[in-house]
């Protein structure tokens, strides 16, 4: 079975207890290199017109002079397997980063702004399933 299968057939038992969003991220990546490839691997399932998988620097003219911090997901898988990320929010900041660098490249295209951020959704709510993050309280800070 690969990886993806795996991690989803075995959520439930593998992390019975729940913590925060903020104790998720402070783990260390080593412990939860397995959920990591996973919730990448959701993504590029999910990125069927391939938004956000390529270097975009490369073939999106003017990208850079938008675009401070290049970031994509081959270059995510990248610094993964070099264990290049400390802690599991290392390796969120940098997803995220492709989901913000997006939306801001699209301000006016509404077509790849929106792929975008139905890929950031998705990101997130298996981010939450994965790693058994308990729903907060309405009223509890949104520090997410």
């Amino acid at each position: 079975m690969c990886t993806f299968c795996v991690l989803r057939a075995s959520q439930s038992w593998r992390y019975p207890k729940q913590m925060t969003y903020q104790e998720a991220l402070t783990c260390q990546i080593s412990d939860h290199q397995l959920e990591c490839q996973y919730l990448l691997l959701c993504l590029y399932h999910a990125d069927e017109e391939h938004i956000a998988v390529a270097d975009p620097c490369i073939n999106v003219r003017n990208y850079t002079s938008v675009i401070k911090s290049p970031i994509w997901l081959d270059r995510v898988v990248e610094k993964l397997q070099q264990n290049l990320y400390q802690s599991v929010q290392h390796f969120v900041s940098d997803v995220l980063l492709i989901f913000t660098n997006c939306a801001t490249f699209n301000r006016d295209n509404a077509e790849f702004r929106v792929m975008g951020e139905r890929l950031k959704d998705l990101f997130e709510r298996e981010f939450k399933s994965t790693f058994s993050i308990q729903l907060q309280h309405p009223t509890a800070s949104n520090s997410q």
